[in-house]
């Protein structure tokens, strides 16, 4: 193509583009996306390249496709400076509909694989970008045929085999209510992909360590060893996962259900990221795949909710054909920053028992719902559970109530505010003085017990506001630590990037003591303290508070929810569920009754097909 002609696609591109680059619904990387199609495919309609800039723009807000039903609530939630809505020239979704039927950049799923490929995919209803289609059908079509596997064909086990091993880890009981969790057991034993769903304390991982108990149990007795495997989507939820397991070993132990010798083949079996589970090349892959399965027998994966489409794909395609996959998590937390609403769309309607040949997980979900982490009658239970039902006034009551469990702080209130900052700073003064001392255990708890978790970064009330009031706060009130160095004595850090040489992963969190007159950052986590020196941190950012989204798979004795003074499009009811659920059980609340509620009434709505394919009808 000529450089004019180059132009002319540019200029044409951008003429298409521009309201909705103006509202701030498309940037840099769509329109440039867009007109490299144009160049491509000049014949293309306008309405192609619109479609293929939305779209794109909607993968990387989260959402798999683009439903053009839903087109204008997915993309056209912009506003004004003044809060008005944007109108944006949207075509009519009938025509729009008939130029992607027979568009020059889009393909049918049927010749979506002939080459030459084409950037986009219209399904008669969901529009997608090629690779993230891909990635759905996979998932989809790896899930119905591991799961018409006959569940005795599983590695040779049968229902007998497994009932008589959760005969030996689950105590002989008579509930009032079916033991939910010896039935997700035994299905996650007898069938080569289950899903546990679950809230906060419900007994999931009460439920993981019996799964891995009678696993072990069962090879046993056969003359085997089995091959386990444990993951999460991040090093810090593989670190929660390793504790939480290795407390109900011991628990397991005390109860007599296992020995000495089996608690100490349970806690060999160490939880990993998935991305190390697959052996992650960087940006050149990963070093297992189907032509190079991992090795296990029994893969369980936490915190699912994290976990994106494409991950996903990976981990099924890298599972040899008759291991077992064990999907555990929580389908009301918030969904991976990448794009997919994986476990919701995994859980689809439910316990539904009726098999049906197409719905490959019938039978096969398992929701627990008795919550075991706080107390009978808990406010903080309560109150996350009227977040979960959208039920805004339900949870404002209990806000407005006065609990001993449940604060709830408006922003304008400055006397409360100055409270809260003081008792901030003053749980932060217990970090650096255990620092200074060389108590580094202490520091880590002390840097654990309650913690700000802030919608947003920037603005009133947001991550950055309260980092600065907190290290000002502590670094005025003990300046010894702040002529320390930098990163100085006492000082909470959280590491933003993987670092295999020093074996530190994203989320990893500890606090910088003076040992023996010399500065450590000292890194928890599962197993022993791991204490480095500071210049080997790599990538890392000051831990006085933390965002929302990076809380997932923490617990903190009191958090403190910070949420923004201005309406924003973070603000959903799963965000404001998952940060209630962080405590256990004290949670302070910070934010206008208007904020909450919106927060409350808006569900997240990511667009994805996988829900249909895996439950169609439902």
């Amino acid at each position: 193509m000529t450089g004019l002609a180059s132009l002319w696609s540019t200029e044409r591109v951008d003429g298409v583009l521009a309201p909705f680059a103006e509202a701030g619904l498309v940037g840099p990387f769509e329109i440039q996306l867009a007109a490299a199609a144009g160049r491509a495919a000049p014949d293309a309609s306008d309405d192609e390249l619109l479609a293929l800039a939305l779209v794109a723009r909607a993968t990387r807000l989260g959402h798999v496709c683009l439903d053009l039903d839903q087109v204008r609530r997915q993309v056209a939630a912009s506003q004004d400076d003044e809060g008005t809505a944007v109108e944006l020239p949207l075509p009519d979704v009938g025509s729009w509909s008939r130029t992607l039927a027979s568009g020059l950049l889009v393909a049918a799923p049927d010749r979506a694989h002939d080459d030459p490929l084409r950037p986009l995919v219209w399904d008669g209803v969901r529009l997608y970008l090629q690779r993230y289609w891909s990635f759905e059908l996979a998932v989809a079509e790896q899930i119905i045929v591991r799961s018409a596997s006959a569940p005795d064909g599983v590695d040779g086990l049968r229902p007998s085999h497994v009932d008589a091993a959760l005969e030996a880890v689950f105590p002989a009981e008579a509930p009032d209510e079916p033991d939910l969790q010896r039935l997700a057991a035994r299905r996650a034993l007898i069938h080569p992909v289950t899903v546990m769903a679950g809230g906060p304390g419900t007994g999931k991982t009460h439920t993981v360590a019996r799964i891995l108990a009678a696993t072990l149990l069962m090879s046993e007795a056969r003359g085997e060893s089995a091959r386990v495997a444990l993951a999460a989507p991040t090093g810090k939820a593989a670190g929660r996962m390793k504790e939480a397991v290795d407390d109900r070993v011991a628990d397991m132990v005390t109860a007599g259900l296992i020995d000495q010798r089996m608690a100490v083949r349970m806690r060999a079996v160490t939880p990993t990221t998935i991305h190390s589970l697959l052996g992650s090349l960087g940006r050149s892959g990963f070093r297992h795949d189907r032509t190079n399965p991992v090795p296990h027998d029994l893969v369980i994966v936490d915190e699912t909710s994290m976990v994106s489409l494409p991950l996903l794909a990976r981990l099924l395609d890298a599972l040899r054909p008759a291991a077992r996959l064990v999907l555990v998590g929580d389908p009301s937390q918030l969904s991976s920053i990448e794009a997919g609403t994986v476990m919701a769309d995994l859980v689809g309607p439910g316990d539904d028992e009726s098999p049906q040949a197409d719905r490959p997980l019938a039978g096969k979900v398992t929701e627990l719902r008795a919550g075991h982490r706080f107390l009978s009658g808990s406010t903080t239970s309560a109150l996350s559970h009227a977040i979960k039902r959208g039920d805004a006034d339900g949870a404002m009551a209990l806000l407005d109530a006065g609990d001993a469990e449940v604060h709830w702080i408006r922003p304008e209130d400055t006397g409360a505010m100055a409270a809260l900052r003081r008792g901030m700073i003053d749980a932060a003064r217990q970090i650096v003085l255990a620092g200074l001392a060389g108590q580094d255990r202490t520091a880590l708890d002390a840097a654990e017990r309650v913690k700000v978790l802030a919608a947003v970064r920037h603005g009133p009330n947001g991550l950055f506001e309260w980092s600065d009031a907190i290290s000002n706060g502590v670094w005025d009130a003990l300046p010894v630590a702040k002529r320390s160095g930098w990163p100085r004595i006492g000082m909470p850090v959280m590491v933003t990037a993987n670092d295999p040489v020093n074996r530190l992963v994203n989320g990893d969190v500890g606090v910088v003591v003076e040992l023996g007159g010399v500065r450590r950052a000292v890194i928890g986590g599962s197993g022993e303290l791991r204490r480095l020196a500071t210049s080997r941190l790599g990538e890392w950012e000051p831990w006085w508070a933390m965002t929302i989204h990076k809380s997932q798979g923490s617990e903190f004795s009191h958090a403190v929810v910070a949420l923004p003074t201005v309406d924003s499009p973070i603000l959903t009811r799963e965000l404001l569920y998952t940060a209630v659920t962080r405590a256990k059980p004290e949670v302070t609340v910070v934010g206008s009754e208007e904020i909450i509620r919106l927060a409350i009434s808006r569900p997240v709505a990511r667009a994805s097909g996988l829900r249909y394919r895996l439950w169609p009808g439902a």
